[in-house]
């Protein structure tokens, strides 16, 4: 699951240059909406808990990748 949530991080970076953060993901819901929708497409199964638990992990482990990148 780790890839598809890298990847779709990545892609809301693209769409929303400057405004996007693993945090602004985590309290917003229009953030959060668009993140799992994309995330869905590759992760059915999964649920928001997990989705939203692994995102943090990724973070904390500096897995993904940053605005300037």
């Amino acid at each position: 699951m780790e890839p598809i949530l890298i990847a779709s991080y990545a892609a809301m970076l693209k769409a929303h240059p400057g405004a996007c953060s693993v945090d602004r993901i985590l309290e917003d819901p229009a953030y959060r909406t668009e993140f799992l929708g994309l995330v869905r497409a590759g992760a059915r199964d999964k649920s928001e808990f997990d989705v939203l638990r692994t995102l943090h992990n990724l973070r904390k482990r500096c897995k993904l990748p940053r605005r300037a990148d």
